[in-house]
């Protein structure tokens, strides 16, 4: 089992593995992971077996420390269908052995949550009990399941409601007139802007058309009163964004967009997922944001750090 620091080179082998793994996404791929790589340094590791590659770590370094990765949701292990635990455990030695060697002494490892994997690969969890690894944060995010699970009668009223109100749902190209309505419903709720730019959102989107689908929820005025950008990430629609104007919130808007949503991802994806409610590393639950999504019929999810002292 070898260890070895992710490069340029490794680029192509890296991002077809991630296509073939059971639990990578689009997360993963690396035109996602550097499109903001001045803000970290990467620390990314590719594990070999017998001149194969096993398993791939995202991660970047913050001085002492390695996130798995810092610009990233999630970021654990990512492995095919060849991983099993007793490799997992040899998988973990290697790694940590690697950066210990650069003088690294602690790994916080982002858990990838189990809806994002397309097959079991949970060998990392038993591996973080064995190196005595400790929980760091625990952040619940809440996600529908669409196989056998529809919406509640109340939303789904408010749903048709809405549509007899004349509100329309349609796909855009561009991100720029949602991220302006996100911004301002960001900074009038909690002082804050989005993560990404809307010049980001539209790279990202030029680079993965069939991962990252933005929509627009329309009056009959054609004004913008709601919205959501979608990553579409292995089995999971995951929304990076979702949301309703005050105008949309009384004509409700954000009903008849999940409603779409729902409709729109079924028989593509098992979840349609919402997002952590949380705050200070999940000691703070915000209960208002946790009670709208479960009231969507979405149950808990969580997004485990860990950490392991080297």
């Amino acid at each position: 089992m070898i260890a070895a620091a992710y490069s340029a080179k490794d680029r192509k082998r890296w991002d077809t593995f991630v296509r073939n793994s059971r639990n990578g996404t689009l997360l993963f791929d690396r035109a996602y992971m550097e499109y903001h790589a001045e803000r970290f340094v990467d620390a990314s590791l590719i594990i070999d077996e017998a001149d194969a590659t096993l398993a791939l770590l995202p991660a970047s370094r913050h001085g002492n420390t390695i996130r798995s990765h810092g610009g990233l949701t999630y970021g654990g292990f990512i492995t095919d269908g060849r991983m099993r635990v007793e490799k997992m455990l040899r998988t973990f030695d290697a790694a940590l052995a690697f950066y210990a060697s650069a003088g690294i002494t602690r790994l916080e490892y982002k858990a990838i949550p189990h809806i994002y994997h397309r097959a079991p690969a949970e060998e990392d969890a038993y591996a973080l009990f064995r190196r005595g690894a400790q929980l760091l944060k625990r952040e619940p995010s809440a996600a529908l399941h669409l196989i056998d699970t529809g919406l509640p009668g109340k939303k789904r009223n408010g749903a048709a409601r809405a549509a007899q109100l004349g509100l329309r749902f349609e796909q855009v190209s561009t991100a720029d007139a949602l991220m302006t309505l996100i911004n301002m419903n960001l900074q009038l709720r909690h002082g804050v802007s989005a993560v990404h730019s809307a010049a980001e959102m539209n790279r990202l989107r030029a680079a993965f058309p069939r991962s990252i689908e933005i929509f627009h929820v329309s009056d009959g005025d054609g004004h913008l009163v709601g919205g959501a950008i979608v990553y579409v990430a292995g089995t999971v629609a995951h929304t990076q964004y979702l949301v309703a104007s005050e105008a949309g919130r009384a004509s409700r808007a954000m009903d008849f967009l999940i409603h779409a949503l729902a409709t729109r991802y079924r028989e593509r994806c098992n979840w349609l997922e919402f997002g952590i409610s949380t705050e200070a590393g999940g000691q703070v639950l915000n209960e208002g944001l946790m009670s709208q999504k479960e009231e969507f019929g979405a149950r808990c999810v969580c997004y485990d750090t860990y950490l392991i002292d080297l």
